[in-house]
């Protein structure tokens, strides 16, 4: 009894699992202080975390090989429920993006981060010896699809993100250079185009990143107040529950978009900066990892989902930093939402069973 129940936690990265768990326990800390009020929301917090744990762990033990016969599937499910959101979705802040399941909010959006991927792995798997033209623009297809369905929801954010993460698969699969140069050349002369398809508060977000003082009490409120906290927490930080810009309700969204500029108030340059190696060392971890798999679909999913994660760090930390205009990213592993951290969860028990079944799918 002892025995099968420690077999099922063999395939755990004891490593990589003690780096994530470092992050969702800063999360819970900082969430618990954002929400002192009304603590609901933590205890939704370790719902998810449960959630996401005990499909962490399935999906270590499942054999590669069903990722790779499941992987179309997975992406035309994927399909269909953002076609639900179109016609069965609810509204929230100016955007259809949600399911109502039973009790539980759902964002479609989120599981393409997976199903692409896996999807895009699929393919260049599949048609490795028949790689050229043809298979790239089917992989161009398939990722455009989701993205177009997602920008109309809209979510720019996220989709731009998916397009990166499957593009960094395509790219990773042979796509000559000579076409990521053309690719870039006809996305900087259609920025005027593009720039006059945005939506106004898209617009104006652009805009007040560069002049926040714009539109101080509108768009270039949030950017302004994050700032604000970030740069009071000095070198220490305040202390927990004790950064003012949260407390005193100037900081909005402290539990979802904001909540690296409520841990960077409370914890100061000290805080940052652990977090910041938290992060490397989970990177290192799981390149370290993609280096010892020996086939084309492990190692293309690998590189997508380890992208996927750090890029949605990178964009939260810079958006929140007034780098780039707001998206709403969620930071992985430490910003309350459901489907964001049971798909960050999912994309670990992915990566972890890949590594430790790395020799059962032959090339």
């Amino acid at each position: 009894m002892n025995q099968s129940f420690y077999k099922f936690f063999e395939n755990i990265d004891r490593i990589l699992m003690a780096l994530i768990l470092v992050l969702i326990l800063i999360g819970l800390v900082t969430l618990a202080s954002a929400n002192q009020e009304n603590m609901t929301l933590f205890t939704n917090q370790i719902i998810n975390i449960l959630i996401g744990m005990v499909l962490l762990i399935f999906l270590s033990n499942i054999d590669p090989k069903s990722f790779l016969f499941f992987a179309p599937h997975l992406y035309i499910l994927s399909l269909i429920l953002l076609l639900f959101v179109v016609f069965f979705g609810y509204e929230s802040h100016g955007a259809k993006r949600w399911i109502n399941i039973l009790y539980f909010n759902f964002q479609p959006s989120e599981i393409i981060k997976i199903t692409i991927p896996l999807m895009l792995a699929w393919l260049y798997h599949r048609y490795q010896n028949e790689i050229g033209y043809k298979i790239h623009a089917i992989g161009f297809f398939i990722l455009a699809i989701p993205c177009l369905m997602i920008i109309n929801q809209p979510d720019l954010g996220t989709a731009i993100l998916i397009f990166l993460a499957g593009g960094i698969i395509i790219f990773l699969a042979g796509l000559p250079l000579k076409f990521i140069l053309a690719g870039m050349f006809s996305f900087l002369i259609s920025l005027p185009y593009l720039w006059s398809k945005l939506h106004l508060y898209q617009q104006n977000r652009i805009l007040s990143l560069f002049d926040s003082d714009r539109d101080p009490l509108g768009t270039g409120y949030h950017i302004t107040q994050s700032i604000i906290a970030i740069g009071s927490g000095g070198f220490l930080g305040k202390g927990w529950t004790n950064g003012t810009q949260t407390q005193l309700n100037f900081l909005p969204e402290t539990s979802t978009d904001f909540i690296f500029a409520v841990f960077s108030e409370e914890f100061g340059f000290i805080g940052i900066f652990g977090i910041f190696i938290i992060y490397f060392l989970i990177l290192y971890r799981c390149i370290d990892m993609a280096k010892k798999m020996q086939n084309t679909f492990s190692r293309l999913i690998t590189a997508s989902l380890i992208f996927t994660l750090f890029i949605s760090t990178l964009i939260n930390i810079s958006m929140v930093s007034g780098v780039i205009p707001i998206v709403g990213a969620p930071l992985p592993f430490i910003s309350y939402g459901g489907t964001s951290m049971v798909v960050s969860l999912i994309m670990i028990g992915i990566i972890m069973s890949l590594h430790s079944h790395k020799s059962l799918i032959a090339n």
